[in-house]
């Protein structure tokens, strides 16, 4: 599996947190059973679910933050789970490249909800990245 592999299933898992209401735990278990070849990606996919699920309150206020008058509730869960990893990668993992996490997530928005949901989470992003520089 590669890390852009194991970037979407970290996307799916966290869109299974918020639609069945499973913990983190629960989503790992599940993934682990059905999955059989993760080839070293499992640390990353740990982790990344782990600590976007352990600060989603945070990473929900800076959503609510930059997305301008658009409360998460109403964000489609496509969009939502594909803004939570993309935060969660640019606030929490320093070993990955803030450019790398916009790009991915990105493309993600864009395979998996459409071209108008990619241009969304990319200004969200940018947005985080750019607080985040000063």
């Amino acid at each position: 599996m590669t890390r852009k592999e194991a970037r979407e299933n970290c996307f799916k898992l966290l869109f299974e947190y918020e639609v069945q209401k499973i913990t983190a735990t629960e989503a790992l278990e599940l993934f682990y059973e059905l999955t059989e070849d993760v080839e070293g990606q499992s640390d990353y996919i740990d982790r990344t679910v782990k600590t976007t699920i352990d600060n989603v309150e945070k990473i929900d206020a800076i959503i609510e933050e930059y997305s301008k008058g658009w409360k998460v509730s109403r964000l489609a869960k496509v969009t939502l789970a594909v803004l939570r990893v993309g935060i969660c990668e640019l606030l929490y993992m320093d070993d990955i490249a803030d450019s790398i996490a916009i790009n991915e997530a990105v493309e993600i928005a864009k395979i998996y909800n459409d071209e108008k949901a990619g241009k969304f989470v990319n200004g969200i992003l940018s947005s985080v990245f750019k607080s985040k520089e000063q």
